[in-house]
């Protein structure tokens, strides 16, 4: 038990590690937005510049912020980091989870113990003359010690929050599974580790009722075969899969005209939780530890 209290430590300063990596990496992608949105005025501005020099200051300024923008999207320190972080979280939970289990093991084992020593004629029988030795009466059962650590135990298990959840399997070594948006919106979307975002298409976006304003900032991404795309970011309200429900996750809407992008299941969501995917059985197992 005492090992198990160091590996929830462990797990959960893991994972505050990992959520203030994911927050760099959400303070770049804002940076990126920050220096477009910028990057665009300038350009409107153009337009109306009166002189050489004012047309030069402004070409300056755009290419300033475009060099930005190029260093900030070329770097991928903060999402190598992010990425370490959140490997670190889910091995140190699996730690965790694995020593509760091992000891809820020995302790059922100890307990089936009591239960066949109690029906042994043989031991009741010495017990009882022990008893009449001693002028006392004696019970067989667990120690005064060992009651306390299964309430510890129940309480830790309570704290963890696990599931498994089904999934389909795809083409391309996909594996889909059914999400919940807003509550009562369902999309099957496909499990994707490697994207920071969820990535809805723009049809999907619509059957779920996220639709991008006017407003919505844009996304510069790369998909998965290397195209660069850009998409609209809207936040989702709530995200759901199984029982495990994150508030006010960041999607990205990608153009209409890709009509055949897959939706995917990204970072934005799991990020929040310790996951693995086991083929064997098409689950999806999801784990978070509460503070």
């Amino acid at each position: 038990m005492k090992e198990a209290d160091k590996l929830r430590m462990l797990a959960l300063r893991s994972h505050k590690l990992s959520n203030e990596a994911e927050a760099k990496v959400e303070q770049k992608r804002q940076l990126v937005r920050t220096y477009l949105q910028q990057r665009r005025q300038l350009r409107a501005q153009l337009a109306n510049a009166t002189s050489i020099s004012k047309h030069n200051q402004i070409i300056s300024a755009i290419n300033e912020l475009a060099d930005r923008i190029a260093l900030l999207e070329d770097s991928t320190e903060v999402e190598d980091a992010a990425k370490k972080a959140r490997a670190v979280a889910n091995n140190e939970t699996e730690k965790y989870v694995e020593a509760l289990i091992a000891i809820r093991e020995k302790y059922s084992q100890l307990e089936e113990k009591y239960k066949d020593l109690a029906v042994d004629q043989t031991v009741q029988a010495a017990i009882d003359k022990y008893g009449e030795q001693e002028s006392k009466e004696f019970k067989l059962g667990p120690s005064s010690s060992m009651l306390p650590l299964d309430r510890k135990l129940k309480k830790l298990e309570e704290t963890i929050l696990s599931e498994e959840i089904s999934l389909r399997e795809g083409a391309g070594d996909l594996w889909y599974v059914s999400v919940v948006f807003d509550g009562d919106r369902a999309a099957e979307m496909a499990l994707d580790t490697g994207s920071s975002i969820i990535l809805l298409p723009w049809e999907t976006a619509n059957d779920l009722g996220i639709r991008p304003d006017s407003e919505a900032p844009t996304l510069h991404l790369v998909l998965a075969d290397g195209r660069p795309v850009e998409a609209k970011s809207v936040t989702a309200k709530t995200v759901r899969v199984g029982k495990f429900t994150v508030e006010n996750v960041e999607c990205a809407v990608l153009p209409a005209h890709l009509t055949h992008a897959e939706p995917l299941l990204g970072q934005s969501f799991l990020k929040h939780f310790n996951f693995k995917i086991d083929p064997a059985s098409a689950k999806l197992v999801m784990t978070r530890i509460e503070n």
